[in-house]
């Protein structure tokens, strides 16, 4: 009977604590039921629809890029009704395609020279494969060596050497290594040359290094008698 009691109060408790706060308690239930289904809607309808619309837009633009048309990439042409990878990254830059346009964009501007545009569009790629996120920090470092920051270029050459762990590490460090030299910061050169000294002495980058390391050492022994 005190049982029975006992939870005819708490029943009372919980209704009366339902009833003050029944609007809380409703709207964090539909919030719940709103990022659920949302959720849902978002990967099984919206973006297969979004990645089909990209690679429909993105597919006209292959020949052209292959072909070097840049001011096709780049502008597109209305005239045969071809959006450009810039609008196409712009668009549907959450979808793989999306993702493939950026890159496009942003070889096509570095291809004319427009390197600041070209960064705003490699920072919308993605890559999970090792090497080629490596090409695309290589991709960021050439345009940051063209428009005068060594130093900054130098640093992601190394990161890119770190990611690819195969033959083009080698290239990599290398060109590190000459950008610090170009930002005098002989001794993070030094330690490019060194690494490939050790690590890659039978590529070709890695079968003259020797003399790389032997300029740095001199330089730094000029100023550091």
């Amino acid at each position: 009977m005190e049982n029975k009691e006992y939870w005819i109060e708490k029943k009372e408790q919980f209704d009366a604590f339902y009833q003050t706060n029944k609007k809380i308690i409703l709207g964090a239930v539909a919030a719940i039921v709103a990022i659920v289904g949302g959720s849902i809607y978002w990967s099984n309808y919206y973006m297969p629809s979004q990645e089909k619309e990209a690679s429909t837009k993105l597919a006209p633009l292959y020949y052209y890029f292959k072909n070097d048309s840049n001011n096709i990439v780049i502008n597109g042409d209305k005239s045969k009704k071809i959006i450009s990878a810039l609008k196409i990254a712009d668009k549907y830059g959450s979808t793989k395609k999306g993702k493939e346009a950026a890159l496009m964009a942003a070889i096509s501007l570095m291809r004319e020279k427009k390197y600041d545009q070209a960064l705003d569009y490699i920072a919308k790629t993605g890559a999970e494969d090792r090497t080629l996120n490596a090409a695309i920090i290589n991709m960021e470092a050439v345009c940051h060596s063209n428009l005068g920051d060594p130093s900054k270029a130098a640093s992601l050459f190394k990161k890119a050497s770190s990611l690819a762990e195969n033959e083009f590490s080698a290239e990599y460090l290398k060109r590190a290594g000459m950008h610090y030299e170009a930002a005098k910061e002989f001794d993070n050169a030094l330690s490019c040359y060194e690494e490939i000294e050790s690590r890659y002495p039978t590529t070709s980058v890695g079968t003259d290094i020797g003399k790389y390391v032997a300029k740095m050492k001199a330089k730094l022994g000029e100023f550091n008698p």
